[in-house]
């Protein structure tokens, strides 16, 4: 019974989004966003200094059919003799009878400060491919008379981001704005009706190194999203790093989840991840959709 309630809610919200231009978080959220940075901020590729690739998968709301679920591949390099880094994203979103699957080609420019490598301000652009889809099917299953149905069902569409971000041996400060294009996704066209498109989403992200001996660091982190008339959303948490082996933490999504995380270094080179969240009222009502599991995965080339 809960499962046909979200699959009719997911089918509704989605209708109204295209019909009224609603103003709704449109990029998928990340859990474990301090351990990739770059993937909500084009100017942090390369922060690592070396060579890396990864991929993250997140089943949110997990136990409600329909559910958001997100998997992604990424990498980055860090090219030194050019004061850039180079990164690329790939993504597949899907939530009830939509998905968006795309990838971001990014670049970053470093400023040493003070002459130190290890003191950078780093600027980026990022150019991205997006595909829309519609399972016409399963809205055809409730809302048989959707003008929806009359369309394709699927759009391509492509966009731009941009960011800053502070890089030191304690703090590390970001900011980045995404969708900076804004265009139509052009799914439905009548003269009642505007056509829904993408919105300029805001990132902010910040982070302190504390050493409290020779074996762990404290790394308190804020990240806030923000998108023109909708709330500001707010994330704040802490991590323990133990001997670049394993990192334990915990983190506050304001009025929707609080999150708890692990992971593992092996070898100084690859990292396993995992997060578990847990979800407030009125999310955690339904029966067995009150989480969401995250599991990352990442290899640096060091030598």
């Amino acid at each position: 019974m809960y499962s046909i309630k979200i699959k009719i809610a997911a089918v509704v919200l989605f209708t109204v989004a295209l019909s009224v231009n609603a103003a709704a978080q449109q990029i998928f959220k990340v859990s474990q966003y301090m351990e990739n940075s770059f993937i909500h901020n084009p100017a942090a590729v390369g922060a690592n200094d070396v060579t890396t690739v990864g991929g993250v998968f997140r089943s949110q709301w997990a136990g409600i059919d329909g559910s958001p679920k997100t998997v992604m591949l990424f990498g980055d390099t860090y090219i030194p003799s050019k004061n850039t880094g180079v990164g690329v994203v790939l993504y597949s979103d899907k939530t009830g009878p939509t998905s968006r699957t795309g990838g971001n080609f990014n670049v970053s420019y470093s400023v040493k400060l003070d002459g130190d490598d290890k003191k950078r301000l780093m600027m980026g652009l990022g150019a991205e491919v997006i595909q829309f889809k519609v399972d016409k099917d399963k809205i055809a299953e409730f809302i048989p008379n959707d003008p929806l149905l009359a369309s394709s069902g699927s759009t391509i569409k492509g966009d731009a981001s941009a960011g800053v971000y502070l890089r030191t041996p304690k703090l590390t400060i970001g900011a980045s704005a995404f969708q900076l294009i804004q265009p139509k996704l052009d799914f439905v066209k009548s003269s009642t009706n505007v056509d829904g498109k993408l919105y300029r989403h805001f990132f902010f992200t910040a982070s302190y190194c504390i050493v409290t001996d020779e074996s762990n660091v404290l790394l308190p982190h804020v990240e806030v999203r923000y998108q023109p008339n909708a709330p500001a959303d707010y994330e704040a948490g802490i991590m323990l790093l133990h001997k670049d082996l394993i990192h334990v933490g915990v983190s506050a999504h304001y009025k929707q989840d609080y999150t708890i995380f692990a992971g593992l270094k092996i070898d100084h080179k690859f990292t396993i991840g995992y997060a578990y969240d847990v979800y407030n009222h009125p999310i955690n009502t339904f029966n067995g959709g009150n989480g969401a599991h995250e599991v990352s995965l990442r290899y640096f080339f060091k030598k």
